[in-house]
């Protein structure tokens, strides 16, 4: 009979904060116990910052226990990990910085856990490591220090078991059906993926859950496996509407010779009964009609990036992703931005003065009041060529400048290189406001 081995995870450094409840450290300890249950099945919380992990029997398919307290010791920077024959003991050895072969002997009495008034009353009577405390018969140390000591000594040798609370896997938010007789037709494939879908949403409205992601994989007789994806702007559960795109996208499908397998399988996200958005990220009446789109064509919305450069502060993100939250504007930008600036031809009075009469498109502005300059220079640690934004005066210095003309039209104008430069300065437009 294989012996038990019990690893420790001893978060020595604390937990994460995480404001999505009133228990932040709870939830954020039941976060990091389910990524250790990629190690084994049994894992078990230890609070206020600690997890127990039965892994009898698992450690060789990581190349043994050493291996395996370093992969986890590097998921969790920070973390002290130890192992031992009982929880108790690898609890003991985590929390102590003990190394695998320590004797629990050696430990002081306080790795037993002890509350403070009895670890002191201990110390007073020169009881200072478990050896000492062992060599005191059962009688004597129920008598001076009742119960509760002894039977933590007990569940450090392993004489009484220490019950532990293991977590439940994750449910699988996954249906699938195989079929003797190859699915051919697209109503089969229809009819099919719509059971799956119904047995699936009846799960997640018990569950509270709707469905951000739905991945399609389809099994051929040829062994063939065709995967798609559909992402959903809002938590969704509905079976009509994901029965409507998962018929949008069989138009992509091609069965062969015959389909003999669906699977179907989703990530949620919590979705409790009446609620009709999740986190504001989609209004409702908005979020069907982009599921529907974004089958057809690629939306997407824009995020900020750290760069204080116009043309690359910002990228496209998928539509479904959440809003993303943009910094206070400290200048005015405009509302659209030229993918390249614009060459222009200015008047102005002074050459470091914003420009009186611009001449851009053929057409001629005059300029009736302006605002700033905003310098922005180049990015001094990016190295590649110049020539990659499209012109070399669009990665010199810039000083921008915010101008309207006389009929109210407003442009976002800037002179690129200083006067008295190798070359003189010249004058882009970057935007319309």
């Amino acid at each position: 009979m294989t012996a038990r081995r019990m690893l420790s995870i001893w978060l020595a450094a604390g937990l994460p904060a995480s404001n999505l409840s009133d228990t932040p450290a709870e939830q954020a300890l039941a976060r990091l116990a389910l990524r250790c249950q990629a190690f084994t099945p049994l894992v078990a919380l230890d609070p206020p910052d600690g997890l127990l992990l039965d892994i009898t029997g698992c450690a060789h398919l990581f190349g043994g226990e050493a291996q395996l307290c370093a992969r986890i010791g590097a998921m969790l920077p920070g973390a002290l990990v130890a192992i031992g024959a009982t929880a108790a003991a690898a609890r003991a050895l985590a929390r102590h910085g003990m190394t695998a072969g320590a004797r629990l002997d050696d430990l002081p009495v306080t790795a037993l856990g002890l509350d403070a008034p009895v670890a002191r009353r201990l110390h007073r009577l020169g009881i200072r490591r478990i050896d000492a405390l062992a060599r005191l018969s059962r009688g004597e140390i129920r008598a001076g220090f009742g119960e509760d000591l002894l039977l933590r000594l007990d569940r450090l040798h392993g004489r009484v078991a220490e019950p532990l609370h293991f977590l439940p896997p994750p449910a699988a938010w996954r249906e699938a059906e195989s079929h003797h007789d190859p699915l051919l037709t697209a109503e089969q494939l229809r009819a099919a993926l719509a059971r799956l879908v119904i047995r699936l949403c009846d799960r997640l409205e018990a569950a509270e859950c709707g469905l951000t992601v739905l991945r399609v994989r389809f099994r051929r007789v040829d062994a063939r496996v065709i995967g798609e994806t559909i992402g959903f702007a809002a938590p969704a559960r509905d079976a009509p509407h994901i029965c409507r795109l998962l018929a949008e996208l069989l138009n992509r499908v091609d069965p062969g010779f015959g389909v003999e397998g669906l699977e179907i399988e989703g990530e949620v996200a919590s979705l409790p009964a009446g609620q009709p958005e999740l986190g504001g990220a989609v209004r409702p009446d908005h979020a069907r009609t982009f599921d529907l789109m974004a089958g057809r064509a690629r939306l997407s919305r824009l995020a900020p990036v750290a760069s204080h450069v116009p043309e690359r502060a910002m990228r496209r993100i998928p539509v479904t992703e959440p809003p993303p939250g943009w910094p206070p504007a400290g200048h005015p930008r405009p509302v659209r931005l030229f993918v390249r600036p614009e060459r222009i031809e200015v008047i102005a009075p002074v050459p470091d003065d914003p420009p009186r009469l611009m001449r851009w498109r053929g057409a001629s502005h005059r300029i009736a009041r302006a605002t700033g300059p905003e310098r922005i220079a180049r990015e001094w640690w990016r190295h590649e060529p110049r020539e990659a934004a499209g012109c070399a005066e669009a990665e010199m210095l810039r000083d921008y400048y915010a101008i309207e003309d006389e009929t109210g039209r407003r442009f976002w104008v800037f002179r690129a290189g200083l006067h008295g430069g190798a070359r003189p300065p010249r004058w882009f437009i970057h935007g319309v406001f």
